[in-house]
């Protein structure tokens, strides 16, 4: 996904209607099981006093005294019965899962942020005492947000459909994948278009069509604004630039790039506004199919056992078998070992394989050791390790040199200050928090010459294919520690 700046000229629409409903009166237990210390005449009432396309003020009194203690919240299940959500909040109370503080005041204004434009929603204040004991009567009021608009003039309501948990489809989207094809002057092979004719603003994403679920989009979506606040916040402290998530929004028509395996999908374009509020807007393509690529003739010719030749002169004898043509291979038998496999990206534009840290197997039974975690990690000249534990990291490139030979060199980001420099890639067990190696054995130390070893083409070993995210920036490395453990080695499996 680039960064690249889009000026959203926002619309308010009229404010929205705005429906009350009265107090409804909780039914009081058989009188024998009042608890006779609270106030069971307790009457609460909800009124409104503002709202805007993404927020509400609302205000609750009731009749009691400043000592009775009450509890209220928003949803956007206005569908659901009043009783039903109650006593859900009660039981997430009980079980210390409720963030809601309970309240002492007779009187009590609050604003209610981060709501969706053109949405209803439903507040409801109902006593509650420290305990987790419900009392008196409930007040509830339902109200509905702005619209945000969004013609080409600029407001009207652009949606027109069902809203489902607070999502409607917005008509003036289109969602279509175009396939390969070139996008801010780089190459990617699967490309969705958004066609829009309004100004809301909208990120998109993808998801696999077996798993295409409307009464969950709401959830996905804030999970979408979330992953992309973490990844500018991760961006601008990697790089040292300043991008907020307005910068990773469209306003008209725009392109966004993927990376996906072979399978079906559907792309989805959701509405959020440049505070990080998820809009209520979104539109869905049709399905469509990505098919895996014919292997190039480049990418073949890395295809089967290499002889790797260390800096030390020690050698791995290593297989490269197909992952996914022209993306990745599986490499096994790095320090000679059969039982697993490394994934190793290919880029097609350098002819080149990138290694990453990378989890291998989790709860991995090493015997006498018990159970751990395996990874690929990078260990610099110092011998320090650096664990993954904030995301993958690049170790070393493989690459066709000068006059032929192809070699493994180092990896190396001259955009961060202090990027390790790695002379080891190897296999690390984490075991109750201590690292293993699984050899005693020499390491292969890098720069590295590969020669071609003959020998059959592996097969693919069985890796199950998860999706995976398209490389927009590598982590920096975390060193755990200075003093390599060569003592721990060798884990029994």
């Amino acid at each position: 996904m680039k960064l690249v700046k889009h000026l959203a000229l926002m619309a308010m629409a009229a404010v929205a209607a705005i429906a009350f409903t009265a107090c409804d009166e909780q039914p009081q237990t058989q009188e024998e099981h009042k608890n006779p210390n609270l106030n069971h005449d307790l009457t609460l009432v909800v009124d409104i006093e503002s709202v805007t396309f993404q927020s509400a003020k609302v205000k609750v009194t009731h009749n009691g005294s400043s000592t009775d203690t009450w509890l209220g919240f928003v949803t956007y299940k206005v569908d659901r019965s009043d009783r039903e959500l109650i006593e859900e909040q009660i039981a997430a109370f009980k079980a210390g899962e409720n963030t809601s503080s309970l309240h002492a005041s007779k009187s009590y204004v609050q604003v209610l942020a981060n709501l969706t434009p053109d949405t209803p929603y439903k507040y409801i204040a109902f006593g509650l005492s420290e305990e987790g004991e419900e009392y008196g009567n409930y007040g509830v009021l339902e109200f509905t947000t702005q619209s945000l608009g969004g013609n080409p003039g600029g407001g009207g309501n652009t949606g027109g459909g069902e809203i489902i948990n607070g999502m409607r489809e917005n008509s003036a989207w289109s969602v279509e994948y175009i396939g390969a094809g070139t996008l801010y002057e780089e190459e990617y092979d699967n490309i969705v278009k958004v066609t829009s004719v309004d100004n809301n603003p909208y990120m998109m994403t993808v998801v696999y069509a077996s798993e295409w679920d409307p009464t969950q989009l709401r959830d996905l979506a804030e999970l979408l604004v979330d992953s992309t606040v973490a990844y500018v916040e991760e961006f601008n402290s990697y790089y040292g630039t300043s991008y907020t998530l307005e910068d990773m929004l469209f306003v008209g028509d725009g392109y966004d790039a993927f990376n996906l395996y072979p399978g079906y999908y559907m792309a989805l374009a959701i509405g959020v506004t440049p505070e990080g509020a998820v809009s209520g807007y979104y539109a869905v393509s049709d399905v469509f199919e990505v098919k895996e690529q014919v292997a190039s003739a480049a990418f073949r010719a890395w295809l089967g056992n290499w002889d790797v030749v260390g800096n030390n002169d020690v050698t791995y004898r290593v297989n490269l078998s197909n992952g996914l043509a022209n993306k990745y291979f599986y490499m096994s038998y790095w320090e000679g070992d059969m039982d697993f496999v490394v994934k190793v990206d290919y880029n097609a534009d350098l002819d080149a394989l990138f290694f990453y840290s990378q989890t291998i197997q989790e709860e991995v039974n090493f015997g006498d050791y018990g159970y751990g975690n395996l990874y690929f990690y990078g260990i610099d000249r110092e011998g320090g390790l650096y664990t993954n534990e904030r995301g993958d990291y690049g170790i070393a490139i493989a690459g066709i040199l000068d006059g032929g030979q192809r070699a493994i060199v180092r990896y190396e980001d001259d955009s961060v200050q202090g990027y390790p420099f790695f002379d080891y890639m190897q296999f690390i067990a984490d075991i109750d928090g201590q690292y293993f190696r699984l050899t005693n054995a020499e390491l292969l130390q890098m720069p590295a010459a590969m020669n071609p070893a003959g020998g059959q083409i592996a097969v693919s070993p069985k890796v199950s294919r998860e999706p995976e995210a398209l490389r927009t920036s590598l982590r920096k490395p975390e060193r755990v520690f200075g003093a390599y453990p060569c003592a721990f080695g060798p884990v029994g499996l």
